[in-house]
């Protein structure tokens, strides 16, 4: 199979530019066929590959054509024009949780610490690689068509707010709690304009939707799925 296959860099621009620092990975590889009034049903090959290079730029594009090699290299070429600068929280996760939802297709991330790994998808783990995502969790539920699934990916990670960003929509200063520094708060982001005076209400309850299985999980009543999982490693 071709799937998490490494097709290298895309090709060289018209200008002489080169993407030596990309790489490309085949997401779904399928055939796919179309009626026509002249040649009947006439088969073609349909490729989603995803390109990045490892600090944050990626992109994805679907190639078609009649054989397959064609297919595989329109797709990477194409997805070098299509690329997405994504925010990583200490290059390695993300800011906050996600959850995103494309079509039919339900993607819920979390953020996690360093060290965590990747338990994902399989088609989500070589897309983080690709962006330099090493610690995350992410559930799909719905539909699990891989287009879907790709968009549905770009789209949480590319709408997620920065903490910067955080601080200036508030106005206030966005701090974190870490273990090496005890019961102090760290300030990791100030607001560029004014500050406000008053802080966040204390009695606001959060819009945060649970999920029940998660839910099980922290208390004990379901076993995780992630238990005992062997990761494949490239």
């Amino acid at each position: 199979t071709l799937f998490r296959s490494s097709l290298g860099p895309p090709d060289p621009g018209p200008n002489g530019e080169t993407y030596e620092d990309f790489d490309s990975r085949v997401i779904e590889l399928k055939n796919v066929f179309n009626m026509t009034a002249k040649e009947g049903r006439k088969k073609s090959v349909s490729a989603l590959v995803v390109v990045g290079n490892g600090n944050g730029a990626a992109g994805f594009a679907i190639g078609k054509a009649s054989e397959r090699t064609v297919a595989l290299r329109k797709a990477k070429n194409r997805a070098i024009h299509y690329l997405h600068y994504i925010e990583r929280y200490q290059d390695h996760t993300i800011y906050h949780d996600i959850s995103t939802k494309f079509m039919k297709t339900n993607l819920r991330m979390k953020k996690k610490n360093r060290g965590y790994g990747l338990h994902c998808h399989r088609a989500i783990i070589t897309m983080c690689k690709l962006i330099g995502i090493k610690d995350m969790y992410a559930k799909v539920s719905g539909s699990v068509n891989m287009l879907n699934l790709t968009r549905a990916f770009f789209l949480g990670l590319t709408t997620q707010e920065t903490h910067q960003a955080l601080a200036d929509h508030k106005g206030l200063h966005v701090v974190e709690y870490r273990a090496e520094c005890g019961p102090l708060p760290l300030v990791v982001a100030s607001p560029r304009g004014a500050v406000r005076t008053e802080g966040e209400p204390e009695d606001e309850v959060p819009d945060t939707q649970l999920d029940w299985n998660d839910v099980k999980a922290a208390q004990g009543m379901k076993r995780s799925v992630w238990a005992n999982v062997k990761r494949t490693v490239w």
